[in-house]
């Protein structure tokens, strides 16, 4: 099943829509955030009058699970360059994530570019670990839906995956769905959410790691099946710790820019 069937909606009356969460997505018995997010973007996407995702803004509010899911819309102003809109998905009538997006039309935007960072340096995807679940690995990583897209990490950040963290939280590689799927703005959101929490790579314990808040910038469309993805933490206080993503494709240049806040794995 692509990943396009695996994040569909369908309108159920006025600005409302039905979903799944699939099973599959889950860490342990949690379906991914981002994942999970993916199905508001799908939603949004359908109801504003502009193509392109150019901030989503979404709060946690608690886990999802597989199985059917509601999403509530709330339009806001629709302007000549940008729309906005609002979005709830609700399962057993509670709500598991709230999120506001901007939207605009990526062809139609014109004024002056300046990009002051570079591509990162990462190893070539055939010289990266590749990290894919199997059923009864019996580990904690590579959780369960990690085998719904293609991941690979670059070997100097991937210390926690070979029982070997090297002290930063940091991780990074490369990134993209299966057979070739075309990368979508549903898939970056996703993207941003993909990778390791950066702590595994510290003497922190490694746990689940729920996000509390995700912020994702879209600058442009994909054009490479493979991307670049580098996630980095410099903060991490009471309990929590932020993580910034950059997500670049090898030909058309920076993606993605995100930030999140995530509670940090409990130690009993």
């Amino acid at each position: 099943m692509s990943f396009a069937e695996q994040t569909a909606v369908r309108p159920a009356g006025a600005d409302t829509y039905e979903t799944t969460i699939w099973e599959g997505w889950d860490i342990g018995s949690v379906a991914n955030g981002g994942y999970v997010l993916c199905l508001i973007v799908r939603a949004m996407l359908d109801a504003v009058d502009k193509p392109d995702p150019i901030s989503v803004n979404a709060h946690f509010e608690r886990p999802g699970h597989a199985g059917p899911a509601i999403i509530k819309i709330d339009r806001g102003r629709e302007g000549r360059t940008l729309s906005t809109v609002s979005a709830v998905l609700y399962q057993n009538e509670k709500e598991v994530i709230r999120a506001t997006g901007t939207f605009a039309d990526l062809d139609a935007m014109e004024g002056p570019t300046l990009i002051r960072a570079e591509m990162p340096q990462i190893a070539p995807i055939e010289a990266c670990l590749a990290t894919r679940h199997q059923p009864d690995q019996g580990q904690f990583y590579p959780p369960p839906f990690t085998g719904r897209f293609a991941i690979a990490h670059d070997p100097e950040r991937a210390g926690f995956a070979t029982g070997e963290p090297h002290g930063q939280p940091e991780m990074g590689g490369w990134i993209g769905l299966l057979d070739d799927e075309p990368i979508d703005a549903v898939a970056l959101t996703l993207f941003a959410d993909a990778f390791p929490p950066t702590i595994f790579n510290t003497n922190l314990p490694i746990g689940w790691a729920p996000t509390v808040e995700l912020t994702v910038h879209y600058r442009q469309r994909a054009a490479s099946s493979s991307l670049i993805t580098t996630y980095e933490t410099d903060y991490i206080f009471g309990g929590m710790f932020s993580g910034d993503v950059e997500i670049w494709d090898p030909e058309a240049g920076l993606l993605v820019e995100a930030r999140q806040i995530a509670l940090l794995p409990k130690t009993t």
